[in-house]
């Protein structure tokens, strides 16, 4: 598959993952590609309080595209969403006494739904090729997506009914939005992985993006003795080879009751530690993976 039918397929890519399997490194990572490939990116976070002191403002200097980052918070969403039903003034006045956060954490599902409809409206903005939204993990992910459902079903009319259908409607347009899961080649993100997959695309009619399989590793390694011999000067050298022989075994295996389990294609991504030139080799690797996907699902 060419890189750029991969990356445009749909304006939003949701980013989502079991916590500590690279979720937001592999969103930055999409986002820098796109950036390098010509395209407009949003990378926007969800509920995250970043350092920058305007995080909407940072952009990539070394790509033909940009990457502008923006985090979103549910009083944000809320307060915006209020101004535009012509109630700034009293938006700006409970704001200024804390009230607009409790009341978008307090609601159950109105701080997903809104958070949501300010994805919506940036999508339908154009103003950027690509949303790439680094979502919350793969349980909170399942609440967030719920969102617009549940409220759809307790709110029969009125215009949070109205934005419900709306982002019920983009969730379900293939050619809107996808959503990319993210796991390591380890049991428990597996399975988890597999769980939430079937969740979202039966109950919620939500498109997947091939799966990343991130941190496997994907180095050549020496198998026969006579290999290992000559590949290891000492025992501790050996036992440590043996050690991520046997990592890698289980890795597979994990990777093989995923395949066996969800019918999607996979993009394997190597588990590049703390070497320096991590992000580029990562950004290489998945460029290369994207190329070698075929049109078929599995």
């Amino acid at each position: 598959m060419e890189l750029a039918q991969f990356l445009t397929a749909s304006r939003v890519l949701i980013v989502a993952g079991k916590g500590g399997v690279g979720k937001s490194t592999v969103a930055q990572t999409v986002a820098s590609v796109a950036a390098q490939a010509g395209l407009s990116v949003l990378l926007v976070r969800i509920g995250v309080l970043a350092d920058q002191t305007d995080p909407t403002e940072r952009q990539t200097t070394d790509a033909p595209g940009s990457v502008k980052h923006l985090t979103l918070e549910p009083g944000d969403a809320l307060s915006e969403y209020l101004s535009t039903r012509g109630l700034g003034l009293v938006t700006r006045q409970l704001s200024a006494l804390g009230i607009v956060d409790v009341v978008a954490s307090a609601a159950p599902g109105i701080d997903d739904l809104l958070v949501l409809g300010k994805i919506k409206q940036l999508a339908r903005d154009g103003s950027q090729d690509l949303l790439i939204v680094d979502g919350p993990p793969a349980g909170q992910a399942l609440s967030l997506l719920r969102a617009p459902m549940s409220l759809g079903r307790a709110i029969l009319a009125g215009p949070i009914r109205q934005q419900a259908d709306e982002v019920r409607a983009m969730l379900a347009d293939v050619n809107t939005c996808r959503l990319m899961l993210v796991t390591t080649p380890e049991v428990t993100p597996v399975m988890e992985l597999v769980d939430t997959a079937f969740d979202l695309e039966d109950e919620l009619g939500v498109h997947l993006s091939p799966i990343i399989v991130n941190k496997f590793d994907l180095d050549d390694l020496p198998t026969e003795v006579d290999e290992l011999r000559r590949a290891c000067r000492t025992e501790v050298q050996r036992d440590a080879l043996e050690y991520r022989l046997l990592r890698r075994e289980r890795q597979v295996t994990a990777v093989d009751e995923l395949r066996q389990r969800v019918p999607l294609q996979r993009i394997m991504l190597p588990d590049t530690g703390d070497a320096t030139d991590s992000d580029r080799a990562l950004q290489r690797a998945f460029i290369e993976e994207v190329n070698a996907l075929t049109g078929d699902r599995t």
